[in-house]
């Protein structure tokens, strides 16, 4: 079987404040366009009815978008989302078990979590316990797979019920709602039954296939109620009886890695050519007609065998035709849209240079928009030269209109030390040195000094506290009272940010979040649905989405999910991005090129605006912008500058 048909039923008991039982279902959509069924029993325990039924629903949920994310369906894929819903379980302290099933084409991949969910198979007379943590296995029509809380098992002997054959699993699912609902404490209880029926489209072939079997004819041959398959006809796969199978081998390793068993080869005939169909089947049509008129009784079942096979030819042709058909619409298609982008393109160009000495700003921005249709015309058609000269002259009229401005800085203050992080704190400035705290005041230009932390390399301030980043653990300093505390210990990440109370480390490849709780901090869960490669140079700033500084680019991230921002309208080339500021109040991002010793000002559209350039900015260990008051602050060595926007 390529693809399954599976048949799922459902059950959970009512929850209560000592434990509660979810079982899910959910296509899948993969990254190559191929769909799966995800199906997941998950029970918690001491988290309150209400709070209960929402964790075991974030718990899947979690799972179901972390496979939504991958390429395919695989053992590996599911491995990745169990592990997530895993990680926010022990970051929830939540008492939970689960257990997911991945239906993909025709295999299945399994992933446990705990004891108290547990995966049976049964096949015929057959039944096997699946007690490894990840494994998979190829799926057989007549297969039943239940996942079922140990409470549902040890409540419910269902073992020769589901050896029957052709068992109802409706009705087994009504009678077993009838009994759990005369139970006093159900909240232990869930399963789900996954039948595995014969894919529907195979089904159907096999069944047209029966009906009007085709017959090699001439004028020997007789009716023949035997239903054997001729040369010419579709092969019927796996037509033999089905062997009781190993259950346990079945499982447990990749499904992809087996071989077909040796008889479904076997019954696989070779396809008729079609320019063989038409002579005979009009030939053989054309004899039984005569057979026909001379009384010949057998020749009715063969003319109408004839001429289904006359009528399935002339449906392919016309499928053919059809197809050849949409596949030509499709390319005029494609042409009329490189052809809107294009033509958008050139009357942009246009209009941008005819605004230009009236108002280049404007014109500038008109500029960009052209910048944005050529390049989705070049998308389309590479190498089309006229698309081409387009994207040059634009590229031209851009660097004539590029917007640089030197920068005049001015010292707010100089402490000891070498300053390695600038925050907001108020209207006024906090700088963080290798060991000390510098509380500034920007309009009076004077510093004080308290106890930091040593080895710090990163900090930011949230609520009167300063978070302390040293590479490895984080520490917490009120402002007001000088108290330190540690919070966080043992990850490596390269900078901080605290977003509405939420602590955030930047690593190589993820970014760490960690909630509070009482009494401090529950532990790290990934923010980042996909793992991205940072550089070493890489800096974040939130201010509801998440935006890192990462070699020539600046990434977007919203939930986890990476967005499609980009920056349009810089025609310098872009080198090594570092420290970055937004805020939720700032219209901007503002970046640091540290190779090319500028700060880029660009919209959170992704459109770029301005550059202030400045030898300053290469040396720059930290930014804070003031959009109201018209300033930037930049760290430099043991100097904190500012400049006017």
């Amino acid at each position: 079987m390529e693809d399954v048909n599976l048949q799922i039923e459902k059950i959970t008991g009512q929850a209560n404040d000592a434990a509660c039982c979810g079982v899910f279902s959910s296509r899948v959509s993969f990254g190559d366009g191929s769909i799966g069924t995800l199906v997941s029993c998950i029970l918690v325990k001491g988290a309150g009815s209400s709070d209960g039924a929402k964790q075991v629903k974030e718990i899947f949920d979690l799972a179901n978008k972390k496979l939504e994310g991958a390429q395919t369906g695989s053992l590996d894929a599911l491995v990745k989302a169990g592990e997530i819903s895993k990680e926010y379980n022990s970051s929830k302290n939540l008492d939970a078990s689960f257990s997911l099933i991945l239906f993909y084409k025709s295999a299945s991949y399994i992933f446990r979590s705990g004891s108290k969910v547990k995966v049976w198979v049964y096949f015929g007379a057959s039944a096997q316990e699946l007690s490894f943590e990840n494994g998979s296995g190829h799926l057989k029509e007549g297969q039943i797979i239940l996942i079922a809380t140990e409470k549902f098992l040890s409540s419910f002997d269902l073992n020769d019920t589901l050896k029957e054959e052709d068992v109802n699993l409706e009705e087994v699912v009504d009678g077993l709602a009838t009994e759990i609902s005369a139970k006093d404490d159900q909240s232990e209880i869930g399963a789900a039954l996954v039948l595995v029926k014969e894919a529907a489209d195979a089904k159907a072939a096999i069944e047209d296939t029966q009906d009007e079997t085709l017959e090699k004819v001439d004028d020997d041959v007789q009716l023949d109620t035997s239903h054997e398959i001729a040369a010419g006809e579709p092969a019927i796969i796996e037509t033999s009886a089905v062997e009781q199978p190993d259950l346990e081998s079945s499982f447990g390793q990749e499904a992809d890695e087996r071989e077909p068993a040796p008889d479904a080869k076997e019954n696989r005939t070779s396809q008729p050519k079609l320019g063989n169909f038409l002579p005979k089947i009009a030939g053989a049509i054309g004899s039984e007609v005569s057979k026909l008129k001379r009384g010949d009784i057998r020749a009715i079942f063969r003319l109408k065998r004839n001429i289904v096979a006359g009528a399935l030819v002339v449906l392919l042709v016309l499928a053919l035709s059809a197809f050849f058909t949409l596949r030509g619409n499709t390319d005029r298609q494609t042409q009329s849209e490189f052809n809107t982008y294009l033509s958008s393109a050139s009357s942009k160009y246009e209009e941008g240079l005819a605004l230009l000495s009236l108002n280049q700003e404007k014109a500038r921005g008109i500029l960009i928009e052209a910048d944005r249709a050529v390049k989705k015309a070049l998308e389309i058609e590479p190498k089309d030269e006229q698309a081409l000269a387009l994207e040059s002259n634009i590229s031209e009229k851009l660097k004539e209109t590029e917007n640089l401005a030197s920068v005049n800085f001015s010292t707010v203050v100089e402490v000891d030390g070498q300053l390695v992080s600038l925050s907001k704190n108020g209207e006024n400035l906090v700088g963080l040195t290798g060991g000390k705290i510098h509380l500034i005041d920007v309009v009076s230009k004077s510093a004080d000094e308290i106890d930091g932390q040593s080895g710090a390399r990163s900090a930011f301030v949230y609520d009167g506290k300063v978070f302390i980043f040293d590479g490895k653990d984080v520490n917490r300093v009120d402002l007001n009272s000088s108290a330190n505390d540690k919070i966080i210990e043992g990850q490596q990440a390269q900078d901080i940010n605290v977003f509405l109370g939420n602590v955030y480390l930047l690593g190589a490849d993820q970014i760490f979040k960690y909630v509070p709780i009482e009494n401090g901090y529950a532990e790290s869960v990934n923010y980042l649905n996909q793992k991205e490669q940072f550089s070493t140079n890489s800096r974040l700033v939130i201010d509801g989405s998440i935006w890192v500084s990462s070699g020539s680019e600046v990434f977007q991230y919203l939930r986890g999910d990476k967005q499609g921002f980009a920056i349009s309208g810089l025609t310098i080339s872009a080198g090594e991005y570092g420290e970055i500021y937004t805020d939720s109040e700032s219209d901007n991002v503002y970046v640091v090129d540290k190779t090319n010793s500028a700060l880029l000002v660009v919209s959170k559209d992704g459109i770029y605006s301005k550059a202030y350039q400045s030898p300053e900015f290469g040396r720059a260990s930290d930014l804070v912008v003031d959009e109201d008051n018209g300033k930037f602050y930049v760290a430099v060595g043991s100097k904190v500058l500012e400049g006017n926007l």
